[in-house]
């Protein structure tokens, strides 16, 4: 089947998918180095979706690892978008990134690529544990959570329409939670400070997109904590999203409310 008539689909069955205008907007690609089944299943990938998309100035689709290389929302390619942001969760959809990249006409290489190429950036838990595998490939990481990272990232993107490539990647050097291995030399004496949020009530992370096409396709998902007590080096959740943080009831309760006129089962 070709991906468009999948894609065509896929929206027709969605509930909650924001559509703009590229008119006069910084348009980001979301990708997923997976199937839609797995990346609409992954309640981060939910939470920067409804995050980038909260901007007025910026479009945000999704892209996954399968059929035309093309966003679900338009169907534009990747080399349309000004910024391809992956969500990386495991070490095996490394190979997908890579095979995406290749599949379109952006350098592999972030030294071959000019002004007129998309910033290539990433985060996620296997990126905020080590970036180093993937840095080849990469303009810039995002270290921590994106909740933080993000607000100060697409500052910085709106202040450089005027300016080059280099000059953006010289000023995202010097933010908190972000790796630019192009200036590795630089973090030897400032070490990148993963990011992460104090105070979860901050911000909802729930479900933005309702589909049948997912694990949970009948159920409304929401983030009740983040991280955990035990802290074992083994697991990212553990371990990389420490400390321990709890969501107040009151907003589980507010939260739960509005996900009860979406769906029976949260």
């Amino acid at each position: 089947m070709r991906w468009d008539r999948a894609a065509r689909r896929r929206l027709s069955d969605e509930r909650g998918t924001i559509v703009k205008d590229w008119g006069g907007r910084i348009p980001v690609a979301l990708i997923y180095p997976n199937t839609y089944h797995i990346g609409m299943s992954n309640l981060g990938f939910h939470t920067i979706y409804s995050l980038l998309n909260s901007y007025d100035d910026v479009v945000c689709e999704r892209v996954f690892h399968e059929g035309a290389n093309a966003s679900i929302e338009s169907g534009r390619p990747l080399d349309d978008f000004a910024v391809l942001a992956f969500s990386i969760s495991t070490e095996l959809d490394y190979f997908n990134v890579v095979d995406m990249l290749k599949a379109s006409t952006i350098p592999l290489l972030p030294a071959e690529r000019g002004n007129h190429h998309p910033l290539v950036i990433a985060g996620g838990p296997c990126i905020s544990a080590n970036p180093e595998p993937l840095s080849p490939f990469f303009d810039c990481f995002a270290v921590g959570e994106g909740e933080v990272i993000l607000p100060v990232l697409i500052e910085a993107i709106f202040g450089s329409e005027q300016s080059g490539r280099d000059e953006l990647l010289q000023e995202l050097v010097s933010l908190p939670g972000l790796y630019v291995p192009a200036f590795r030399d630089l973090y030897r004496k400032k070490p990148v400070s993963r990011q992460w949020a104090k105070d979860i009530d901050d911000f909802a992370t729930t479900s933005a997109i309702l589909t049948p096409h997912t694990e949970f396709g009948d159920m409304y998902l929401i983030e009740v904590m983040r991280g955990c007590r035990w802290g074992c080096r083994f697991c990212l959740a553990g371990y990389w999203f420490r400390p321990l943080r709890f969501r107040s009831l009151s907003h589980l309760l507010e939260q739960a409310g509005e996900g009860l006129k979406l769906s029976k089962r949260i």
